[in-house]
């Protein structure tokens, strides 16, 4: 990607490591974050799943703290308030033009891919 990196990360998984995206303004990293979305912590309910199994726990409704919701994090606002261009796409037809935004963008660009809509 023109000497920088992608990072692909889960809405999840992204709520601890928002400040690469301070960073990547800072130093003008023309990194590019791809969020998908889904609005859980979803790799935490499979592990618990997995757990579960292991412990011989029945299946039960997942921690209502797995869901990124309520409310809903904007992370095109987030990402503009540090200082890294974004664009969120919701319907499949969006992403063809996110990413070309994405690649002819000069600094850092985060796209939150919307994959799917709260529990689920």
């Amino acid at each position: 990607m023109r000497g920088g990196r992608q990072l692909d990360r889960g809405d999840g998984g992204s709520m601890y490591t928002f400040q690469a995206l301070w960073t990547a303004a800072r130093y003008g990293l023309p990194t590019k974050f791809v969020i998908c979305n889904n609005g859980r912590y979803k790799l935490l309910e499979n592990n618990i799943e997995e757990y579960w199994r292991d412990q011989h726990i029945p299946a039960h409704e997942q921690p209502e703290i797995f869901d990124l919701s309520s409310p809903a994090v904007d992370f095109v606002s987030l990402a503009g308030s540090l200082g890294v261009a974004a664009v969120r796409v919701e319907k499949p037809g969006q992403a063809e033009e996110a990413v070309a935004q994405a690649l002819a963008h000069r600094g850092p660009f985060l796209i939150d891919l919307v994959t799917a809509k709260g529990k689920g």
